[in-house]
Order: structure tokens, then C-alpha cells, then sequence
């Protein structure tokens, strides 16, 4: 699906931010040391760079940026430094594409040309445009300084491109005859045709607010009576052709209604997403942008005949499901799923087999003992929608010596005796092996663990979380450290403070309580890392999976 109709989703509310899964990337959040490694590269790339350009010809991007230039004919503005930091990462990252789609734009025939304004030195400029993220990216169309767009396509080459194409070209093809629908709809997999019989009137106005949105959306427009008929249209409608499934999705429009953007777009992306959809890097974003949170995952070796011949019933179910369950299919012989593979505790011998997952509580089901045929994948749907199958908890066996080292080792089939122990205080950390952040983390957990392991009744422990799942308590991104009181309450406390020796035995000391001076200090540092984070992630094409979250979290989300 479009990227421009997800991060809308989002904004609008339709599409909750990604979840937490199986993707292990980390975030782009580095230690102290690394960014002082950072700045002094930094320091001799610029030495390099003031050298080279000495010789070079000017940025397809050059532009005066100050307020007093009323030169911006269809401008593209990035304002790409980070105020009161030295560097802005995602910043960083676009320039090489963005000077891509400079160059395209100056050496073809668009009108459009990019521009870059450093917002700490044009601060004013900054201002008077809301800049408080970054990279934000606006277009100035015809030279106006009141008609500003705020970019919401995809930050790619191909994304960006697009997003200017929509914006300064036909976003919705008209359509006067037969003949010209045909041709629309013959050349593209999904085209949206909004039939109206004014094209003049509201619904079209708002119809074409939302083709400037769904950038990597084709659509129509016509108010032929002759279209109306062959498309069996009756009223003011859209109507989502697409050349998969059920061929055609409609949304009639009453007279008295207004047409609301939100609900379009719902009903664009709910529409084109195919019934049964292989997992891929293309259709990640997709799937993840759902507002459907139950994803049923068949696991098939496609190279086998008996396997494949599986997908008939599994899109017959899937059917019945639409809007409650999606339905994917993974190749567990491809060698990107293998991630996907672990975190579910399957192999590629044990295919063809079901699982289930709620992408927004971060439980998973597990469809065993059973057949795949349309009656077991139906009653197993249901019965995960009804709330009567029991979760599918992962767990690893419990080590011989588990108990032998000062900070004890936690696994599914032991997290409960330990750490809901009550008679004993317990502080978890649930850590993944191939994130940095936690390897950071080790040595400092492991002199808590020995501080602390002759104590009465504080127990200092780890979880592996990509090999084990515990009932009730949720993991969103890593190092995520949790405090299991003493008491018959099974109470669970996040710990959010600072991830040092002192501020831990702090917390530890004072009952599972931050000190009111540290609680106040890790306020106003979270409320700093906040600020940081949102400039660089508010406008990113990442969310999931990444969540703002301390400088040294990583998280679980994104893809």
C-alpha cells in the first residue's frame, strides 16, 4: 500500500503506529563514545568537503533561503539541521537522496527544484514556517509564500518523485469515454475511479484532496453517464477496480452526505490489500500499516506441490475473515524469513504450518494437532476472535545453572517461580542477543547482580526476550527492564530511570521507587531524549517499528 496513505492512516488515527514483532533492526541511537567518534569524522569530512567544492559545480539544490527571497517557484524546502544538536542522523540519510531527485529535476523537463535551508543558521526562516522536526520537508508552489504543503510521501527517490508528480501534474486521470476508463484500468493493478455527477461539487473536491494523499494511488474522475452505465454505477460512488480477488470494491455516496477523507482512505487501503498476502520486504509496510491486528502466518515450502495446493482453502477462509484477520503467507524457503522463522519457534521442516498473531497485544496462537483444511482454519479464527485458544507461549528449557551466577537466568518455564516470588524482589531485564544497547548494558547488569547477591531479598536476573514469552507482560523494544515486587499482587513496574550502577541501586534501595531528585532529573533527561527523538522520527518512514524511546533503547518495531 502506499506509503503516503499509511503514514495518513497514522495521523488521522486509522492505522496504529507498528507493532512490536519480529524485525531485530536496531534503532539509530548511538553511546556518548560513538558520537564523539561521530563528530570528529564529521570534523574532517567537512575539512574534506570544503576542499572538493572548491572545484565542484553547484548543488542541483542551491537556493537562497532567506525571507527576503520571493524567488520559490514550485520549491521542494528541506530544513535539515537539527537545532541545538550538532548532527540530525535521519537528516544525514536523506541527503544522498534528496540530491538524487535534485539532479532528476534539474537535468528533465519539471519546473520543480530543490532547495535546503539550515535551520540553525535561518532560524527565523525556521519559525515561520513551524519547522520543529527534522528533516522536514515543504513545497512552495508558484512562488508563493502562503501556499506551503507539508510533504507526506515516502523519502525515497521513487517516493518523493511521485509526491511532486501528484502535486504538480493531473492527479486523477478524467475520463470522457469508454475507451479511456478501459485504458486506465487495463494498465495499473488498483485504480480508484470516483464517479460523480458534478465534478464541480464537494465529494469531487474532497475526492481530489485525497488523490494528493494516496500519491502511489491511480485514480479516475468522470461524470460520463455512458461510464455510470457500464460500470453498473447507479449514484455518486467510488469504485476500487483492482485485477485480484473479488475484482471491485464500491462506496455509494448518499445525497445528504459529505465525503470524508478519513473514510476513503480507510476504505483504499482496507480494499487493496489482496486477501492472501505473501510476507516480503515490498508488502511489509503494508501489512503492518493494518489496521487489522490479527495476522494469521501459513508457513509453506513452495516448492512443494501438496503445500502450495494449501492456498486454495486458506484464501476461501480468508474471505470470510476480511477486516478481522489477515491472512499471509511465508516461504519458509526463502532466505529473508529466516528472523521471522526464529521468533516464532519454527523451522522450515515444520512446514506447512499456523500461527497467529495480535500485533497489538504481542500474543501469538499456535494451530496444532490439526489438518489445514477451510473447516480447522475457520474454527481456529474464531476461536481466537471468541477468546477460547489458549496462547502460544516460547520458551527455552531451563538452564542446569540457571541459579549459579549472581545474575539468574530466566526462561518461559521458570519466569514465574522467580520472578513472582513472594518473598523476594526481583529485577528483570529482558535483553535480545543481537542488540547493541544490551551488550552495553551487560557489564553494568552484571555488577548489580554481584552487589546484590548476598541480599536477603532483591534478586538481580535476565530473559532472553526473542526465545522466550511471558503471560502478561510486554516487551516493546530492548533492553526493556521490568521490577517484580514482593507480595501475593503479582504487581510489574517499568523502570524508566537511567541505566547506571547508582541510579539502579537507587531504585533498588528505596523499593522499586526512583528518589524524588532522580525521578525529577530522568523527567526533564526523557523530556530532552523526547525532543531529540521526535525531530528525527516524527516525519521518518520508520515508525515501527521505531518508538521513541530512551537514547539507549532499541527497538523491537521497525522493519
Amino acid at each position: 500500500m502506499a506509503a503516503s496513505v499509511i503514514r495518513t492512516l497514522s495521523n488521522l488515527g486509522l492505522a496504529k503506529p507498528f507493532p512490536p514483532c519480529f524485525f531485530p533492526v536496531e534503532d539509530e541511537e548511538e553511546t556518548e563514545e560513538e558520537y564523539e567518534e561521530e563528530l570528529r569524522e564529521d570534523s574532517l569530512e567537512e575539512e574534506e568537503d570544503a576542499v572538493a567544492s572548491e572545484s565542484q559545480e553547484e548543488e542541483p539544490w542551491s537556493f537562497d533561503s532567506s525571507p527576503n527571497n520571493a524567488e520559490m517557484t514550485n520549491q521542494l524546502l528541506r530544513f535539515a539541521e537539527l537545532i541545538n544538536t550538532p548532527w540530525c542522523g535521519h537528516c544525514r540519510s536523506l541527503e544522498p537522496i534528496y540530491a538524487e531527485v535534485a539532479g532528476l529535476l534539474k537535468n528533465g523537463s519539471s519546473e520543480v527544484r530543490l532547495a535546503k535551508v539550515e535551520a540553525t543558521e535561518e532560524r527565523d526562516l525556521a519559525a515561520e514556517f513551524n519547522v520543529d522536526s527534522f528533516p522536514t520537508l515543504k513545497f512552495f508552489k508558484d512562488g508563493n509564500r502562503q501556499n506551503v504543503t507539508d510533504f507526506s510521501g515516502k523519502r525515497t527517490v521513487k517516493g518523493i518523485t511521485r509526491w511532486l508528480e501528484r502535486h504538480t501534474g493531473p492527479s486523477a486521470t478524467v475520463l470522457n469515454d469508454v475507451k479511456s476508463a478501459e485504458a486506465l484500468l487495463d494498465a495499473n493493478d488498483v485504480v480508484v475511479v470516483g464517479f460523480f455527477q458534478d465534478l464541480e461539487g464537494d465529494k469531487a473536491k474532497t475526492f481530489y484532496d485525497v488523490t494528493l494523499i494516496a500519491v502511489d494511488v491511480n485514480f479516475g474522475i468522470t461524470s460520463n453517464p455512458e461510464l455510470f452505465k457500464k460500470y453498473d454505477v447507479k449514484s455518486d460512488s467510488l469504485v476500487l477496480f483492482k485485477k485480484f480477488d473479488e475484482k471491485r470494491a464500491d462506496m455509494p455516496l448518499t445525497e445528504e452526505s459529505k465525503l470524508d477523507k478519513v473514510e476513503v482512505i480507510s476504505f483504499i487501503h482496507t480494499n487493496s490489500m489482496k486477501l492472501v498476502i505473501p510476507f516480503n520486504e515490498e508488502n511489509a509496510e503494508q501489512i503492518f500499516s493494518s489496521k487489522v491486528r490479527n495476522h494469521l502466518l501459513l508457513f509453506i515450502n513452495t516448492t512443494v506441490e501438496s503445500q502450495n495446493a494449501l492456498l486454495e482453502d486458506f484464501r476461501d477462509v480468508a474471505s470470510e475473515f476480511k477486516e478481522k484477520v489477515l491472512f499471509i503467507t511465508l516461504d519458509v524457503t526463502s532466505d529473508k524469513v529466516d528472523h521471522v522463522l526464529k521468533y516464532f519457534s519454527v523451522s522450515a521442516n515444520d512446514a506447512p504450518i499456523i500461527r497467529l498473531i495480535n500485533t497489538e497485544k504481542v500474543v501469538t496462537y499456535a494451530m496444532e494437532g490439526s489438518t489445514i483444511k477451510k473447516d480447522t482454519l475457520r474454527t481456529f479464527c474464531q476461536g481466537v476472535l471468541d477468546g477460547t485458544v489458549k496462547l502460544f507461549l516460547k520458551t527455552q528449557e531451563i538452564p542446569e545453572d540457571w541459579n549459579k551466577n549472581p545474575v539468574k537466568v530466566l526462561v518461559g518455564k521458570n519466569f514465574d517461580k522467580v520472578a513472582f516470588d513472594e518473598t523476594k524482589n526481583v529485577f528483570v531485564e529482558f535483553y535480545a542477543p543481537w542488540c547493541g544497547h544490551c551488550q552495553q548494558l551487560a557489564p553494568i547488569w552484571d555488577e548489580l547482580g554481584e552487589k546484590y547477591k548476598d541480599h536477603e531479598n532483591i534478586v538481580i536476573a535476565k530473559m532472553d526476550a526473542t526465545e522466550n514469552d511471558v503471560e502478561n507482560v510486554t516487551i516493546q523494544g530492548f533492553p526493556s527492564i521490568k521490577f517484580f515486587p514482593a507480595g501475593a499482587e503479582k504487581k510489574i513496574v517499568d523502570y524508566n530511570g537511567n541505566r547506571d550502577l547508582e541510579t539502579f541501586s537507587k531504585f533498588l534501595d528505596n523499593g522499586g521507587v526512583l528518589p524524588e531528585e532522580e525521578s525529577k532529573d530522568d523527567d526533564e533527561d526523557e523530556g530532552d531524549d523526547d525532543d531529540d527523538d521526535d525531530d528525527e522520527d516524527e516525519v521518518s518512514d520508520e515508525p515501527i517499528k521505531e518508538s521513541p524511546k530512551s537514547t539507549d533503547e532499541t527497538s523491537k518495531d521497525e522493519l
